[in-house]
């Protein structure tokens, strides 16, 4: 199915089939500042996780903190413009989404509203029985891992990724110490890059159970890392937060590369339905559903967060015109400026 809203300032077209999506403005050269409806919605279906991980960010334990199967529907019509339709995909996190009681039922759900669901995951329960229920009903899934022996993972998952028609992703979490592991990735090129749809960096943040000394440092191997990426012909992909540094340091090419998307194109709303921009934002720009409508809050609500984000970056860069500039919420993860 192919999904398309067409305005004079804002045109978008995505095919429902393989993911792929285009967006313009009043030209095809022209990027849009703002879609006026999102095209994304990153949704925590829980917080609850037995893994513990010391790097997340949402602090997820064996809580048992669930979003409801009502309230996942309540999500879905929300985010149902009468105008624009609805979001093109959703992302769902948590916690461990494999945890969720009601994960394949949230999927058949998205699956009914037309919506692409992806997932991401610590990977510990993936199995046969469950790819077999979500092959040809998700887009991708995306599988995070810490380490370079971590990322060559174990024959069992190699093996179910390969039997499986399904994307898979692997989320490598970018911080001081798993630099390193980085950059031997990118150096041996291990066998599991031929078989996944693509390697994504994923910025460390100072949030939950992550802690600020953690956070990467502009040191000899942070530019070792850049180096390596920018000669890099390897399929891989990096999270909004580290575009700037993308764009100041290395020679990618900018068209390749979308800027911080939060609250402009893009939605995060957790398992107690509050919505914010992005979801590592603190409460300033939090409104719940319950208050708010999802229109309310997309049209109005959130201007004041998009008038701290454009055009807040002093650092003299060539490529300006394509970032918004640094994160109002983590000074820790600018680099492109002093």
């Amino acid at each position: 199915m192919i999904i398309t809203r067409k305005s004079e300032n804002y045109n978008f077209t995505g095919n429902t089939e393989n993911g792929v999506t285009f967006r313009w403005g009043k030209t095809f050269e022209e990027n849009p500042v703002i879609a006026p409806w999102p095209e994304l919605a990153d949704i925590s279906i829980s917080n609850h996780c037995s893994k513990g991980c010391d790097f997340c960010y949402r602090n997820s334990t064996l809580n048992n903190s669930f979003l409801s199967v009502d309230n996942y529907e309540l999500i879905l019509k929300n985010l149902q413009s009468e105008r624009w339709g609805n979001v093109f995909q959703v992302a769902l996190g948590g916690g461990e989404p494999l945890e969720h009681p009601d994960f394949f039922e949230i999927i058949n759900l998205t699956n009914k509203y037309n919506i692409i669901p992806n997932f991401t995951t610590n990977g510990i329960n993936l199995n046969e029985k469950t790819l077999e229920k979500l092959e040809k009903k998700v887009g991708a899934i995306a599988i995070s891992v810490v380490k370079s022996d971590e990322f060559v993972l174990n024959k069992k998952i190699i093996n179910l990724i390969k039997n499986f028609k399904i994307k898979f992703n692997i989320h490598f979490i970018l911080n001081n110490e798993t630099i390193n592991h980085a950059i031997d990735i990118l150096k041996n090129k291990p066998e599991l890059l031929n078989i996944i749809n693509g390697l994504i960096f994923l910025t460390y943040k100072p949030k939950g159970r992550g802690d600020v000394k953690n956070c990467l440092k502009k040191d000899e191997r942070y530019y070792e890392f850049l180096n390596l990426v920018n000669k890099s012909n390897l399929n891989i992909g990096f999270d909004a937060c580290f575009v700037p540094s993308l764009l100041y340091h290395t020679e990618i090419n900018k068209n390749f590369i979308d800027s911080c998307e939060c609250g402009f194109f893009s939605v995060y709303i957790d398992e107690l339905l509050n919505v914010k921009p992005c979801s590592f934002g603190n409460d300033k720009y939090s409104y719940n559903l319950k208050d708010f409508s999802f229109e309310e809050i997309w049209n109005n609500k959130f201007n004041d967060y998009r008038s701290k984000i454009v055009n807040n970056c002093s650092a003299n860069c060539s490529n300006k015109s394509e970032c918004k500039g640094k994160c109002i919420y983590f000074d820790e993860i600018n680099f492109c400026y002093k």
